[in-house]
């Protein structure tokens, strides 16, 4: 977990493709999501905001990137 002032981030490698991405965070907050594939592209998917620690994402087709949360 990187901390950036008093804000704190997190950032999600998902390796394997994945059409749903469970993510815990551990923040203690519900974060905004912004998620990338692999060439970095901007990727939009349904954030489910499950506790104030885990998040699951879903999109319309698998793939692997990443994830960035504050």
């Amino acid at each position: 977990m990187k901390v950036l002032g008093k804000s704190k981030t997190y950032i999600h490698d998902q390796g394997n493709p994945s059409d749903v991405w469970t993510i815990e965070h551990n923040l203690g907050k519900f974060p905004s999501v912004s998620v990338v594939d692999s060439a970095n592209s901007i990727v939009t998917g349904e954030v489910q905001y499950i506790t104030k620690h885990k998040i699951k994402v879903t999109f319309t087709s698998g793939f692997s990137g990443k994830a960035y949360l504050n």
